[in-house]
């Protein structure tokens, strides 16, 4: 978030605020399994989605093979038994493709094999002769969703007051400049977020849209089709948080702020709502204490906030319903006119501006999980003097959860 000094001594709001670009979930790719079956002379064969089967010689010319498919979207099986002292049988639960089975037995062998795989999609096959089982599967759709990291989503990236993109690596709590970048002659910077897929979502003032820019090609800027204004949310603090710890596909939240004068604490000045990754509407989650706060989300699932007066507090939302789970107050904290924040490796790194240099920010790192094991969450200033002034930071949640 950002407050700045306007002409004729009109001053303006940017709240920096830390997005978290929603991330897109995808399914995973499909392919096909084969198998074969040596044993005798009896074959066995059928299209599995979601399959187990196995086939055995009693070793003495008499084969049974069965194949048991528990998967969707079924519809049938067949047995064709054609062989002598042989049997050969397909069943089927809970739908699944058809399923087929043909036996002719004969000679002296043992042996079963199992293919299996999740999903849909995928063909097993299986021929007997000898003593030898073979299987092999090629895949299957597991039906499940992937939402990978990019490259370079593991960085915390910060927003300047006049439309520049860094990074900023906690371990050697230096800067580096990215890029400048103007997207369609918008206004001035306001705050920002990065999702999974390395999009950094800056949102401008006083418009209150949202353009995004990729970090591994930040040449230009996209509209991803952002409505500003919805639910009563114009400008507001952002953060993308995943679903939960076993569900990394995550969300765009945000904190609302009015756009007053100033940051503001009490009853019910606020609101938490959430943006749908696929439509980017808006739903209102519930009220907060807050006229105006940053957010940050982590890799399993937890949002936080910073904002609050005198002194500035680290809160941590329910992000279901908005309500407080932790507040932690920041001692020697406050929210200035430029402020922003993010969580990397257990811990939380703020930016305000400078006591000396307005126009350039400092940062405080809080040992929020206590790693050095002294008993203690430190609160301590690692960054006097940043080359620009934060207005907004943005960290997906690719970034790690403990130190590395």
């Amino acid at each position: 978030m950002f407050l700045y000094d306007a002409p004729m001594g009109m001053r303006k709001l940017s709240f920096g605020l830390v997005v978290i670009s929603s991330l897109a979930c995808g399914d995973s790719g499909g392919g096909d399994a084969s198998g074969s079956l040596s044993m005798g002379e009896a074959s066995l064969t059928g299209a599995t989605s979601g399959a187990t089967g196995s086939a055995t010689s009693d070793g003495s010319g008499s084969n049974s093979m069965t194949g048991n498919e528990t998967g969707t979207a079924g519809t049938g099986a067949s047995v064709d038994d054609s062989g002598t002292s042989a049997s050969a049988s397909a069943t089927e639960a809970s739908g699944g493709s058809d399923a087929s089975a043909t036996g002719s037995a004969t000679g002296s062998a043992t042996g079963s094999a199992t293919d299996s795989a999740t999903g849909s999609g995928g063909t097993d096959s299986g021929s007997t002769s000898g003593v030898s089982v073979s299987v092999s599967d090629t895949g299957g759709d597991t039906g499940m969703q992937i939402c990978d990291c990019a490259e370079n989503t593991d960085l915390i990236y910060v927003l300047s007051d006049d439309s520049q993109l860094w990074s900023f690596d906690p371990v050697t709590e230096m800067f580096a400049m990215i890029t400048d970048f103007n997207c369609f002659g918008k206004e001035t910077t306001f705050s920002m977020a990065v999702d999974r897929k390395g999009l950094a979502w800056v949102m401008f003032q006083p418009s209150a849209d949202l353009y995004t820019i990729d970090v591994n090609n930040p040449m230009m800027c996209d509209d991803p089709g952002y409505n500003p204004g919805q639910m009563g949310f114009n400008l507001f603090g952002m953060a993308f948080v995943s679903e939960d710890a076993a569900n990394p596909c995550d969300q765009l939240y945000g904190h609302s702020y009015s756009g007053g004068i100033g940051f503001q604490e009490g009853p019910n000045l606020g609101n938490l709502g959430t943006v749908d990754p696929a439509t980017l509407l808006m739903s209102t989650l519930g009220d907060t204490n807050y006229d105006g706060a940053e957010l940050t989300g982590t890799g399993d699932g937890r949002l936080y906030a910073f904002g609050g007066v005198n002194p500035a507090k680290l809160i941590e939302f329910d992000k279901t319903d908005a309500s407080v789970l932790e507040t932690l107050p920041l001692p020697g904290v406050e929210l200035t006119n430029a402020f922003a924040f993010a969580f990397h490796s257990g811990d939380f790194y703020f930016f305000t501006e400078g006591d000396v240099n307005p126009f350039s920010s400092e940062v405080n790192h809080i040992d929020y999980d206590d790693s050095d094991m002294n008993g203690m969450q430190d609160l301590t200033e690692i960054v006097d003097s940043a080359p620009i002034r934060v207005v907004g930071a943005g960290v997906s949640t690719c970034a790690p959860l403990v130190p590395q």
